[in-house]
């Protein structure tokens, strides 16, 4: 599977412009989301496609049958949360049940239905329906999957993505057993019913690439041991982070070889307090000393601490290693991968920096495939090693790297 949703994968996974299509001809998918969140697949469609026929369909799912709102469909209804503290594992935000007010007893798939219709009408108002009810709405997230990775915003992004109201039924798929269908029954219900099937990580990938969402936010020459740069702080749509770029030159000139381009992870111990657990402090050195002799060239600082899992989980991480467990190894005992870290803020950068060639100062293959796979017109012409001496805290720490997350260490012993 391809990040940016154009290739599928040994599980059958349509592309993400392919489940948009469907959408929009009223057709119902089936959208999974990652295996070591919630491991589910839902029944998705849009709102307003929501027929009797599709409703009874996705009722076949077995699972909760709910629609999925923004909050302006919520202030307009005066649907409030049904608890005042949401307390469930993924905030799951469930808003006051409805029926509309000429439904019998409201549970039929035409009554449902009609009820979803109806409350994404914008007259719709309070007074049409009548509560508790059977259709559980849920209020998403402005911005979608980009702020939180559910089945409640991805229903709403592929509604809009598709040119129709933000809104979508949904309905979480048992097996005949009553348990959580496994990927593999997903897979065959999807191929037997001609359904597409996506995942929620293939439609966050899609959006990072298709829409801007890096914008600067400041910027200023910054004299460094290194070298002078250009640092250019940007804001990040949707989300807290503010990653930034440190600018060697000018990277728009041509007639030159491409710039030489660093992809940084944060890493508070390595970076700030030089740690010597781990050699990101020195790579980032290395690669700024590199990109100033070379008089040409950027690095991207992206705030994604501990491969992804934060500073505290890193901690943690940290503390299982000195019981004997190795890097890899301590992030699955979490219940992380390896490395969670997404590089298509980081790519959006590069666009915005005018860059359309690089050569990538990297040890880490992931990082290359991430310009081959996200569809941007990024384009990796080497992959230049930046390879730091290691040290006996870290020598374990490089050689997993290079034995378990394939790194490029050449000349390391071990």
């Amino acid at each position: 599977m391809t990040g940016n949703g154009n290739a599928t994968s040994e599980l059958s996974f349509s592309t993400v412009p392919e489940a948009v299509a469907a959408i929009q001809r009223g057709e119902i998918v089936i959208v999974v989301d990652a295996e070591d969140r919630e491991n589910e697949g839902d029944f998705i469609c849009a709102a307003e496609k929501a027929t009797p026929d599709k409703i009874n369909f996705m009722l076949a799912g077995r699972g909760q049958l709910c629609v999925s709102v923004l909050p302006d469909v919520c202030r307009r209804l005066e649907l409030t949360p049904i608890v005042s503290n949401n307390d469930a594992p993924l905030r799951t935000a469930f808003m006051t049940p409805l029926d509309i007010r000429t439904a019998r007893t409201g549970i039929t798939a035409s009554e449902r239905s009609e009820t979803i219709r109806r409350m994404i009408q914008a007259n719709a108002t309070a007074d049409l329906f009548v509560r508790p009810g059977h259709v559980y709405p849920l209020l998403a997230k402005e911005g979608g999957v980009l702020r939180r990775a559910g089945h409640t915003e991805a229903a709403v992004d592929l509604a809009r993505m598709a040119g129709l109201e933000p809104a979508g039924c949904l309905c979480e798929i048992l097996d005949d057993n009553g348990d959580r269908a496994t990927r593999e029954t997903l897979r065959q219900l999807a191929a037997r019913h001609q359904l597409k099937m996506i995942s929620i990580e293939q439609l966050i990938a899609h959006r990072r690439v298709n829409e801007k969402l890096v914008q600067r936010s400041a910027e200023a020459d910054l004299p460094t041991r290194f070298g002078d740069f250009r640092i250019i702080v940007y804001d990040v749509a949707y989300e807290t982070q503010e990653p930034l770029a440190l600018v060697c030159g000018d990277l728009t000139a041509i007639d030159q070889p491409a710039p030489l381009v660093r992809m940084h992870s944060s890493c508070f111990t390595g970076d700030l307090v030089a740690s010597l657990r781990c050699d990101c402090g020195d790579q980032l050195a290395a690669a700024l000393e590199m990109i100033s002799q070379n008089g040409r060239g950027a690095l991207v600082y992206l705030p994604q601490e501990g491969r992804g899992i934060g500073l505290a989980q890193k901690i943690r991480a940290y503390a299982l290693q000195e019981e004997g467990l190795d890097t890899v190894e301590a992030n699955h005992a979490l219940g992380f991968k390896a490395d969670i870290r997404d590089y298509g803020v980081g790519l959006q950068i590069l666009k915005d920096l005018g860059l359309h060639e690089v050569r990538l100062l990297t040890n880490n293959p992931k990082k290359t495939e991430a310009f081959n796979l996200r569809g941007f017109d990024l384009r990796v012409v080497d992959q230049v090693p930046i390879v730091c001496p290691p040290n006996i805290h870290n020598l374990r720490y490089l050689q997993t790297k290079r034995e378990k997350m394939g790194h490029k260490l050449p000349g390391l012993s071990g």
